[in-house]
C-alpha cells in the first residue's frame, strides 16, 4: 500500500516539472530566438515479487512478477526547429537562417544564441542590448580586405572611420562612335554636255543624237547585216564588246560585211558624230544595220545605226547613220557641246545664224559658301577659243575652292564627269563642283547663266537651262564625340578631363584628344588613334607620343597621375565600338575618389558589414561568424538567452556563414521563438490531467490504509 502512494507522488513531481517547462514556453512565446523545451518520461524502478521460470518439460514456463514503483523525468530536451522570420527593418537586427548560433563575448568567455537584435555601444561595439556582450567575427583591414592570421574578436563599426583618397589609375570608355561620321562637302551637278563622237570614243559611253543612251555595256554582241543588190543577206559581222571596244571596231565590223560587195565601199566617222557609208565603185548594199543581243539597248543601237538607204554607185555621196554622241570633256569647246537633249548650245547653224552662246555673251557664276556670298566670277564666250575647262576654272575661282577636294578619293574640286564613271550619282559629261569638307563651307545657291550680248540674236536659254545644279550630296560637319570625367589626385583633389574622339576622314580611323578643363600641365599620352575592325570591335588603341598613359601634373604638390585609357580590346564588345548608330561614347567610371567618411553600414546574407563614404566608396568593414556544433541540443542555458558550451555539444565550429556552413544571415529580420501554443495548451491540459490522476492515487491508497488501521477497533 505504501507503494502506492508513492507513485503518486513520483507521477505529481514529474507533472510539475513538466508544466514548469510548459510554463516556460508559453512565458517565452515572444521572447527572440527562444527554442522550446520538451519533457519525456521515464519508469522508474520495479520490484521483482517473481522471477521467471523456464517451461519444466511439456508445461509452460511463467512470467516474471514486478511491481513498478513510479515515474521520474527521463529527459528535458531542447526544440531546435526553425522559428518564423518577422520583419522589422532594423538593419542591425540579424536572423539566421540554419543551425548555427551568434558568438558573443562577455571579455572572459564565449556564449551562443540564436538572439541576433543588437545595437551598438558608445565604442561603435555591436552588442547584445539585454546584456552588452559583444558579437564576435572577424574585423577587415583598411583596404576591405581579410589578410592571412586575421583573428576573430569583437565586431565593431568605426562610425567615424574616413576612406583615405586614391589617386585615378584607370578610365573606362563605353559605347559607340558613328561609322557614318566622315566629315563631307557638298556636291552639285549640272546635267550633262554631250559631242560628237569620234572613232576613238568607246562604245559604251554612246549617246544618240537626242541626248538617249544607247545603252552598250561590256558583253554585248552587236550584229551588222546587209543584203546585196539581188535582195540576197550577206554573210554577217559580229562584234562582242569590251569595256575598250570603240566607235572604230564597229566602222571595222560594218566595213566587214560591206567588202563582200565592194572593197571601194568606205565606212568613215564623220565630223559631226555620223558613220558615212560611201560608194566608189560597182556594187549595191542594201538595208544595212546594227542590232544587239540585249533586248534594253537593242531598240536605242538599231535606230542610231540603221541606214536603211542602198548604197551604189548612183548614189555616190554615200548614206549616214544617226550623230552619234559622246560625253562632253574638259577640253571641248563649248560652241562644239550640246545639252542633255542633243540641242546645240553654242556656234551657228547651216545659215551661220548663232544658236545659243554667241562672241561676246558674259557667263557669270555665283553663289555663296558657308552662307558667305562669294564674289561673282565671270568669263566672256568666245566660240573659237573658250572651252568647258574654262568654265570649270572660273567655278573653282569663283568659291576659292582648292585643286582638289581633300577626300581619300583624291577628285578634282571642279571637273566634268567622264565616260564611264563608276559613281552612278551623276550623270558622265555633267559637270561636277566638289565643296570643302564641314557645314562651314557648303555650297549655297549656285547659279551659272550667260547673258546675252546681242538681244537680236537667239539667248543662251539652252546653255543656262543645262547648268541648272542639283545637290547630290549637303555639307556635313566631321563626326566628333566629347566626353568629360572628374578624376582624382593622391590628395583627393578632383580635376575634369575631357576626352574628344574625332572621325580622321579615313573610314574605320578616329583621333582622339585629352584636355584638362583646369589647365594642369599634361606631361604625356593625351593624342592618338583608334581604329576599328570590320566587327566593330577596335583593332588598335595608338599614342602619338608612344606612350602607354595618360599623365598630367596635378600642379598642387601631388605627384604626376597617370591613367590607363580602357576602351576595349578586338572582338570585345564591352568597350567603344563603331557601328552605325549615333554616337553615345563616354567615359563611363574611374577608380579614384577623394576622402570619404563612413556614411551607412550594410549587412549581407554572407555576414559581410559593408561601409558606403560619402566619397561613393564601398568596402567591408568586418565580417560576421557564426557556431556551429555536433550538438547544439547539448548547450547549456545561461542568461539573457545565451547558451554555454557543455561536455555533450562538442567545441563551437566558427565559421562564415552560407560559405563554411549551410546557414545565412536574414538582415533587418529577427528570429521569433518557435514556440506552438496549441502544442503547449495541450501539453498543460494533459498535465493537468496526469497531476489529478496521480493525486487521486495517494486519496484512496490513503482511504484504503484508514481502513486498514480501523481493523484493530
Amino acid at each position: 500500500m505504501i507503494r502506492s502512494l508513492y507513485d503518486g507522488i513520483s507521477g505529481l513531481r514529474a507533472e510539475q516539472t513538466a508544466l514548469d517547462v510548459t510554463g516556460d514556453n508559453i512565458a517565452n512565446v515572444n521572447t527572440t530566438g527562444f527554442k522550446a523545451g520538451r519533457v519525456t518520461f521515464k519508469e522508474a524502478m520495479a520490484q521483482l515479487l517473481q522471477g521467471p521460470s523456464r517451461p519444466p518439460g511439456a508445461a509452460g514456463g511463467t512470467n516474471p512478477m514486478q511491481v513498478g514503483l513510479g515515474t521520474s523525468v527521463g529527459s528535458i530536451d531542447t526544440i531546435l526547429t526553425q522559428g518564423n522570420m518577422e520583419s522589422t527593418g532594423q538593419i542591425t537586427d540579424l536572423a539566421l537562417e540554419g543551425q548555427s548560433y551568434f558568438a558573443y563575448s562577455n571579455g572572459s568567455g564565449t556564449f551562443y544564441s540564436r538572439n541576433g537584435a543588437l545595437q551598438y555601444d558608445s565604442t561603435g561595439r555591436l552588442v547584445c542590448p539585454t546584456n552588452g556582450y559583444t558579437l564576435q567575427g572577424m574585423m577587415a583591414a583598411s583596404d576591405g580586405t581579410y589578410p592571412a592570421g586575421t583573428k576573430l574578436g569583437d565586431i565593431t563599426i568605426p562610425l567615424g572611420e574616413k576612406a583615405p583618397a586614391n589617386a585615378t589609375t584607370e578610365v573606362t570608355y563605353g559605347c559607340n562612335l558613328n561609322s557614318d561620321s566622315v566629315g563631307l562637302g557638298s556636291i552639285e551637278t549640272t546635267n550633262r554636255f554631250i559631242a560628237a563622237a569620234g572613232a576613238a570614243d568607246t562604245l559604251t559611253s554612246l549617246y544618240d543624237s537626242s541626248g538617249n543612251s544607247l545603252g552598250i555595256t561590256a558583253g554585248d554582241v552587236l550584229t551588222i547585216r546587209a543584203n546585196d543588190q539581188n535582195g540576197n543577206a550577206l554573210a554577217p559581222a559580229t562584234l562582242k564588246v569590251t569595256d575598250t571596244s570603240t566607235i572604230g571596231d564597229l566602222v571595222t565590223a560594218v566595213q566587214q560585211v560591206t567588202n563582200q560587195v565592194n572593197p571601194a565601199i568606205a565606212v568613215t566617222v564623220g565630223a559631226d558624230g555620223s558613220i558615212n557609208v560611201n560608194s566608189f565603185g560597182d556594187g549595191t548594199v542594201d538595208n544595212l544595220s546594227v542590232s544587239s543581243s540585249r533586248p534594253g539597248s537593242n531598240s536605242y543601237v538599231a535606230n542610231a545605226f540603221n541606214w536603211g538607204s542602198t548604197v551604189d554607185t548612183a548614189n555616190a555621196a554615200g548614206i549616214s547613220s544617226d550623230k552619234i554622241r559622246r560625253p562632253g570633256v574638259a577640253t571641248d569647246l563649248l560652241s562644239t557641246l550640246y545639252d542633255a537633249a542633243g540641242n546645240q548650245i553654242g556656234g551657228t547653224d547651216a545659215g551661220g545664224n548663232p544658236v545659243g552662246l554667241e562672241n561676246g555673251d558674259v557667263i557669270s557664276v555665283n553663289g555663296a559658301v558657308g552662307g558667305k556670298t562669294a564674289t561673282t566670277g565671270t568669263l566672256t564666250y568666245a566660240a573659237a577659243t573658250t572651252t568647258l575647262q574654262d568654265l570649270l576654272n572660273t567655278i573653282q575661282n569663283t568659291f576659292t575652292l582648292p585643286q582638289f577636294d581633300g577626300t581619300p578619293q583624291n577628285n578634282l574640286s571642279v571637273s566634268v564627269d567622264p565616260a564611264n564613271g563608276t559613281d552612278t550619282r551623276f550623270s558622265p559629261g555633267s559637270i561636277i563642283i566638289r565643296g570643302q569638307k564641314e557645314q562651314a563651307f557648303a555650297l549655297q545657291n549656285l547659279s551659272i547663266s550667260a547673258s546675252n550680248s546681242n538681244n537680236d540674236n537667239v539667248t543662251p536659254a539652252r546653255f543656262n537651262s543645262n547648268l541648272s545644279t542639283t545637290e547630290i550630296q549637303a555639307a556635313r560637319n566631321t563626326g566628333q564625340q566629347s566626353t568629360s570625367i572628374v578624376v582624382y589626385d593622391e590628395s583627393g583633389d578632383a580635376h575634369t578631363m575631357t576626352t574628344t574622339f574625332t572621325q580622321s576622314g579615313t573610314p574605320g580611323e578616329w583621333l582622339w584628344q585629352i584636355t584638362m578643363a583646369g589647365g594642369e600641365a599634361i606631361q604625356g599620352g593625351n593624342t592618338g588613334k583608334i581604329t576599328f575592325g570590320q566587327d566593330g570591335s577596335p583593332s588598335s588603341f595608338t599614342f602619338d607620343d608612344n606612350a602607354t598613359q595618360f599623365s598630367f601634373d596635378p600642379e598642387n604638390g601631388s605627384n604626376v597621375v597617370s591613367v590607363n585609357l580602357n576602351v576595349g580590346h578586338p572582338g570585345s564588345f564591352a568597350g567603344v565600338t563603331q557601328f552605325a548608330s549615333p554616337s553615345t561614347t563616354a567615359a563611363r567610371s574611374q577608380d579614384g575618389y577623394p576622402m570619404g567618411k563612413l556614411q551607412q553600414v550594410s549587412i549581407d546574407e554572407y555576414g559581410e558589414i559593408k561601409g558606403l563614404f560619402t566619397n561613393g566608396v564601398s568596402r567591408s568593414l568586418a565580417r560576421i561568424y557564426v557556431a556551429d556544433f555536433n550538438n547544439p541540443a547539448g548547450l547549456l542555458k545561461a542568461n539573457d538567452g545565451m547558451l554555454a558550451v557543455s561536455n555533450n555539444s562538442g567545441q563551437a565550429v566558427m565559421q562564415q556563414p552560407g560559405v563554411g556552413t549551410p546557414t545565412t544571415i536574414k538582415p533587418g529580420a529577427l528570429e521569433m521563438s518557435n514556440v506552438d501554443l496549441s502544442t503547449e495548451f495541450t501539453n498543460m491540459i494533459t498535465s493537468e490531467r496526469a497531476y489529478q490522476a496521480s493525486a487521486r492515487i495517494i486519496t484512496v491508497s490513503d482511504t484504503m490504509l484508514q481502513e486498514l488501521v480501523q481493523l484493530i477497533r
